[in-house]
């Protein structure tokens, strides 16, 4: 058979130019061919279409057409979310993150959601894809937490190949995520924080113990401090930057780590002045004028170095092991600081600024379990102070019209 032309409307009624054409092939099948504007280098932008009728290739030259003169025309690509993701995070992502959550970012796109979606075309991307992944990762166990992260990703990326015209839809957006519950934090009571304290004199980092317990700094944060942080005379300590664990990207080794001084707290917020306790600030000018190493760090290395985080865990968890105190972690001693505030009945407000959160409410979402206990105390002064009005009643003034 030979090819023989039809129009692209009813039979014998020709489309206007630009408006495409359609042809019949010797298989059977249709052919459709539309131009939509014009490349860069002036030349017309023609795309083809195939379908097994006339109707069918009509169908699609017109939903091109619509796209196109609508701006919503997307230009077919084969690129995958693999590839796109990596491309991503290099191109727009490299220099906004900080360097502890690029390696974050990388390693979860790395090992989670290239092997399960990377293969996968932009174009051919749909919500239940994504769904389908997030569900199977909460069925491996993964937690709220990492897979909402893994879904910031994951929307971010596709939001910017939107933009791009790289898709038609973001289709994270039609999915669902698991809603992050806050855990209760878990403090040393009175008598666990004596206990581990008192073990604690026997290892090196006892110093660095006992200032976390007193101020509550992060683990980066404690790592980091220098001598001139600290103000003696005003008994405050100034927290500006942070130590952090990240990849060594001069290195050509993919797995190589160093300890990194990072010139930034977690938040705008954490850079703030805590208070010293008297205790606090007695063991740091011991510790100053034994400063062996002569290094500038308040809590160096025996090498005078910094030191490294994990060996601080360690050692945290081989003396809760000894002295039999189970399910703390290395977030143990900031919390534990947190609550003994509230049992003091410092303010929220105040708390929240020497933990250095953004937020205050961040602060009572995380202590929740703890004021509980603060609202008792209110009540019971608030009732004390009730009945003592009670039982000892003013003087009554007999108005003028009595006497």
């Amino acid at each position: 058979m030979s090819i023989s032309k039809t129009t692209a409307t009813t039979k014998g009624k020709k489309r206007n130019n630009g408006e495409g054409s359609i042809q019949q092939l010797e298989n059977g099948k249709f052919m459709g061919k539309v131009m939509l504007g014009r490349k860069a280098n002036g030349k017309p932008n023609r795309k083809t279409v195939y379908g097994l009728s006339q109707q069918e290739v009509l169908k699609k030259i017109n939903e091109l057409t619509y796209e196109y003169n609508h701006g919503i025309y997307v230009e077919p690509n084969r690129m995958t979310l693999g590839e796109w993701l990596k491309f991503w995070l290099k191109t727009y992502k490299r220099k906004k993150l900080k360097a502890r959550t690029y390696d974050n970012y990388e390693s979860l796109i790395t090992v989670r959601i290239i092997p399960a979606l990377g293969g996968l075309a932009l174009k051919d991307i749909a919500p239940f894809h994504i769904q389908d992944f997030y569900n199977q990762l909460g069925d491996d166990g993964f937690s709220a937490a990492t897979i909402r992260k893994i879904h910031q990703i994951i929307n971010s990326a596709l939001d910017k190949a939107l933009e791009q015209q790289m898709i038609r839809i973001n289709p994270a957006k039609s999915v669902e995520v698991p809603s992050l519950e806050q855990k209760p934090v878990k403090a040393f009571s009175r008598e666990e924080q004596a206990i581990f304290l008192e073990a604690a004199k026997s290892y090196s980092y006892y110093e660095a113990f006992i200032f976390s317990v007193d101020t509550g700094v992060r683990e980066g944060e404690l790592l980091s401090l220098t001598w001139d942080d600290i103000d003696f005379d005003n008994g405050y300590v100034s927290i500006n930057k942070t130590l952090i664990f990240v990849k060594d990207r001069d290195n050509k080794s993919d797995n190589t780590y160093i300890l990194k001084v990072q010139d930034s707290t977690k938040t705008k917020a954490g850079v703030r002045k805590v208070p010293l306790t008297k205790r606090c600030l007695h063991m740091l000018k011991e510790l100053k004028l034994k400063n062996i190493t002569k290094s500038q760090l308040v809590f160096p290395s025996k090498n005078g170095t910094y030191i490294n985080p994990r060996n601080l865990l360690r050692c945290f968890e081989t003396i809760c092991e000894k002295t039999g105190l189970e399910g703390f972690n290395c977030h143990t001693l900031r919390h534990t600081f947190a609550t003994r505030c509230f049992e003091k009945g410092i303010p929220v407000k105040i708390v929240s600024r020497w933990l250095g959160h953004k937020k205050v409410q961040h602060t009572l979402d995380i202590y929740t379990h703890v004021m509980p206990d603060e609202e008792r105390r209110a009540i019971e002064r608030l009732e004390n102070d009730i009945e003592s009005l009670e039982t000892t009643p003013p003087e009554y003034i007999r108005p003028a019209s009595e006497k």
